[in-house]
């Protein structure tokens, strides 16, 4: 017996020294700062002869009211007969009780169960507030201090929890709709489904909104991804239905077909697209309208006017087709032939823009590529590492966003990629800035001065929506590819391509509002207009979207809008991300299939929403920006444009989402709404103004 026991501030006397049986009252002794033993029945009362103070005669347990007559453990929790002792199933008094608490002189405390005098009393209503495995855990830990299990504490916890999992799973799977397992899945926790939407949606709920609609409007936002978010996540952790710790396993695969949820809601939301592809064919492409025809003669000219400096522009419309003829003429005359340069390096500003440059390149290289021969598409962004250099100089593209390209110009790794046969630049409108001067400079194409002898440099290709204009951004433009763009004649191009079919007739119409922001935004807004000051006036732009995502009236008018049009398929560029969010929100409520897509959207979700849009099984899909380029959905029949920009790059971005003509795929028409707030002079030049009248001259 000693005479002292080591505490947490050294050793204690054993007269100063509590002794229980009970791991729930020494716990709640220590939390106090006092040194507990617990020990078994017998060696308690040697201790207590020697000394030891009574930890039970300390505290006093009571409780309210008594809900049931004692009854054996087993009998009070089935599930706990699996790990009980046979003595234990006989003989384990276990009392239902409300109200109890633990005293002593000083204070008074709550506990969910407690085992004294041989009995276990358990407060339902606190048990009940616990989740399953932390309310299994303490009762658990009471019967192991009673000697009434048959294993350890942990073993018993595992083996009850693991029996209980799949009857809880299965009770989850029983709901007549995914709506209703979600709400069973987080066992009817509002709060988590509330914080998964986020504020923004949360906006578009009624007060009254009952938990089915909530947990309707978090499958509408969040898609795939909802099972895999933080909130829902600890929601389900809560309610021990254990989903996984890794998702794009076979046990998320697992957890979610368990829970009756498709299995694309297993996959990992991060999960990254292959960073290379083997495509094979070829089978039957249509051909090359006959503008795209003089599109790829001219770009077949430029190649092949010798190896110096040798740079264009493809200056089409959107929706007629840039990418197309590009890739096909980079197929036919760098890919295909034989030589030692048979790699295209194709440079975008977006994943989407990339994408779309990589299901091009398997289209074209499946009806035209050479027969019995793989084409490797190298996927360069998004985290991928650095590629190898081709072995046997097998034809090539790497497809890359400008952010990567510029992350990794330094390393030797990519000194291959620097000598290609052929560079294209998506969206070339952004190939005056820094970033591009870099690339430039990487691939030893920058400007030479006029003594300097030529180089060796691979043709540049850009690809613009927009012809040069006179303004200063498009000069600048102009000169980096040294003014040359195709087709040569670019007047009157629109009015051909509307008259043959290849462009959807667009039916520009404006939604004016009354809404308008406070006069200090105002005034800098009007007084940045002619300055140049981008960066300011860009910043002054974004908080003027934010005010106007903020207005509630502005937004019923916006909802009323969706409600009353015909369209069967709408692109809704919102002021937001949050506001894309919100506009999403509210037609879902309405029972308008619709969906918001940002930078913030997990990457497989994001996919399943553009898939559903191009399929008709959403019919608004809201975005702040995102879809602005590399995006193709030609059934879209309205293009609705509440965000607020200055550039009219930037607005016909927007609207060419909507302009392929019925050959290229698309719509006879399409209506495109601009959103003319009351912003003083901005409203009168809007680029709404410019874009309507250029078209209505085609």
């Amino acid at each position: 017996m000693p005479s002292h026991v080591s505490g947490a501030h050294g050793a204690v006397k054993l007269g100063e020294v509590y002794v229980t049986g009970s791991a729930d009252l020494a716990q709640r002794a220590r939390a106090r700062g006092w040194t507990v033993v617990k020990l078994d029945e017998v060696t308690r009362a040697l201790w207590r002869k020697k000394g030891a103070l009574d930890l039970d005669a300390t505290f006093r347990r009571d409780w309210d009211t008594a809900l049931a007559s004692f009854n054996t453990l087993g009998d009070a929790v089935p599930e706990l007969k699996a790990v009980l002792s046979e003595q234990a199933e006989r003989r384990s008094y276990a009392q239902f009780v409300s109200g109890l608490h633990l005293t002593t002189d000083e204070d008074r405390e709550a506990v969910p169960c407690l085992h004294w005098d041989g009995v276990l009393y358990l407060d339902q209503a606190q048990l009940e507030a616990l989740s399953h495995r932390e309310r299994l855990r303490l009762i658990l830990t009471e019967a192991t201090a009673a000697g009434w299990l048959k294993c350890s504490l942990e073993e018993a916890l595992e083996k009850v929890a693991d029996a209980a999992l799949e009857e809880r799973r299965r009770a989850v799977a029983a709901g007549t709709n995914l709506a209703e397992r979600l709400l069973l899945a987080v066992a009817d926790n509002l709060d988590a489904l509330r914080a998964a939407l986020g504020e923004a949606a949360c906006r578009a709920l009624a007060d009254e909104a009952s938990p089915g609609q909530v947990a309707a409007l978090a499958l509408d936002m969040l898609g795939p991804a909802v099972l895999q978010e933080s909130n829902i996540r600890a929601a389900m952790a809560a309610a021990d239905l254990r989903p996984p710790s890794r998702w794009g396993t076979d046990e998320a695969r697992a957890f979610v077909l368990s829970l009756g949820f498709p299995e694309i809601f297993a996959q990992s939301q991060s999960r990254r697209l292959e960073a290379e592809l083997l495509i094979a064919g070829p089978f039957s492409l249509p051909d090359l309208h006959e503008y795209q025809v003089d599109v790829s003669r001219s770009l077949k000219d430029l190649i092949d006017s010798g190896s110096g400096r040798r740079r264009a522009v493809v200056s089409l419309p959107t929706g007629g087709g840039k990418t197309r003829v590009t890739v096909q003429t980079s197929v036919e005359l760098i890919l295909k032939p034989a030589g030692a340069r048979r790699v295209v390096l194709w440079v975008a500003q977006t994943n989407e823009l990339c994408e779309q440059a990589v299901q091009s390149f398997r289209q074209v290289w499946q009806n035209l590529g050479t027969e019995g021969e793989s084409l490797r598409v190298i996927r360069f962004w998004g985290g991928h590492g650095n590629p190898a250099e081709p072995a046997n100089a097998e034809p090539t593209v790497v497809v890359a966003s400008i952010q990567t390209l510029n992350s990794r110009f330094d390393g030797p790794a990519l000194a291959w990629l620097a000598r290609p046969g052929l560079v294209v630049v998506d969206e070339c409108h952004h190939a005056i800035t820094p970033s591009y001067t870099s690339l430039l400079r990487w691939l030893d194409a920058e400007t030479l001065h006029s003594s300097a002898p030529p180089k060796d440099e691979p043709p540049l290709v850009g690809l613009s929506a927009t012809p040069f204009r006179m303004d200063d951004e498009s000069r600048r433009l102009a000169r980096r590819f040294d003014e040359c763009q195709y087709p040569r004649n670019q007047e009157g191009l629109t009015e051909r391509l509307l008259a043959g079919g290849f462009l959807a007739h667009a039916d520009y119409q404006a939604l004016e509002t009354d809404t308008t922001i406070s006069a200090d935004l105002l005034a800098d807004l009007d007084s940045l207009w002619d300055g140049n000051d981008g960066a300011r006036f860009d910043g002054v732009l974004e908080r003027v979207n934010q005010e106007l995502a903020a207005n509630d009236a502005r937004n019923a008018r916006l909802i009323e809008t969706l409600q009353a049009t015909d369209a069967q398929q709408i692109l809704f560029f919102t002021n937001s991300v949050r506001h894309a969010e919100e506009m999403a929100a509210r037609p879902c409520l309405l029972g308008i299939p619709a969906a918001a897509v940002s930078g913030e959207t997990p990457a497989t979700a994001r996919r399943w929403f553009l898939n559903r849009f191009k399929d008709g099984a959403l019919r608004v899909l809201c975005n702040h920006s995102v879809l602005a380029t590399g995006f193709d959905a030609p059934s879209t029949d309205l293009v609705l444009i509440a965000r607020q920009v200055k550039s009219p790059v930037s607005y016909m971005q927007m609207v060419g989402r909507g302009l392929r003509g019925p050959r290229n795929g698309g719509t006879e028409t399409c209506t495109i709404l601009t959103v003319l707030d009351n912003l003083g002079r901005f409203r009168e030049r809007h680029p709404f103004h410019y874009c309507r009248n250029l078209y209505r001259r085609a």
